[in-house]
């Protein structure tokens, strides 16, 4: 994949893992301020290279023993990937989004760029098997055996877990970058109204490249 893409066409029926050689998630306040200053600072009608995604399709021997992915591969035709290079920034993204997701359900906000909140988790966050909803994918996280794999699904994007969740350098920074995101959400949120939100997330997800 060598063509500039923009994160909404990126997730179009793929799901991303990051493999166990690659280290946790590094980045801090200094990267994500300058993240989302780029990003709100760019003019709705201009796109920003936010630098190169290197991915590595997997064949079925890799996630044939995915319990709850498989199923969307299988039946829905998703492609499955591993994140080689770029895996701080794919991070970041996904939590910025689950941000305005949690801003926009708590205000009451029904649509961000004309799509439903909803469609826009099933595209970027989790996707449930329907009609039952028993099984479910996410779309963006870690292989099992890493600890941030439990950390970002629950602590992060909002699944309950029972028991405690192991705590490491890399936790933390997912939780920071939480904490991050969901202050400067509210923040703008709070000046611009909806419209603010709107227009972060459509700048998130087409205009960066």
């Amino acid at each position: 994949m060598n063509n500039l893409i923009s994160l909404s066409k990126l997730f179009d029926k793929r799901i991303f893992r990051i493999p166990d050689y690659q280290r946790g998630y590094a980045w801090q306040q200094a990267q994500l301020s300058d993240f989302w200053e780029d990003l709100w600072n760019l003019s709705e009608d201009r796109y920003h290279y936010t630098g190169m995604l290197s991915l590595k399709k997997l064949k079925s021997d890799v996630y044939k023993d995915w319990s709850e992915e498989k199923w969307l591969i299988d039946q829905n035709d998703y492609e499955a990937f591993h994140v080689v290079d770029g895996q701080q920034r794919l991070t970041t993204f996904i939590i910025l989004v689950n941000s305005i997701v949690k801003l926009s359900e708590k205000q009451g906000i029904e649509y961000l760029n004309n799509n439903e909140l909803s469609e826009i988790k099933t595209r970027y966050i989790v996707e449930y098997q329907r009609p039952k909803r028993i099984l479910k994918a996410y779309k963006f996280g870690y292989e099992k055996d890493n600890p941030s794999f439990e950390y970002l699904r629950y602590n992060i994007l909002g699944e309950e877990a029972s028991g405690n969740l192991q705590e490491t350098f890399y936790t933390l920074n997912l939780e920071y970058a939480k904490q991050f995101f969901d202050k400067k959400v509210a923040a703008l949120y709070d000046e611009y109204g909806e419209q603010g939100v709107e227009t972060l997330f459509g700048k998130l997800v087409n205009r960066l490249q």
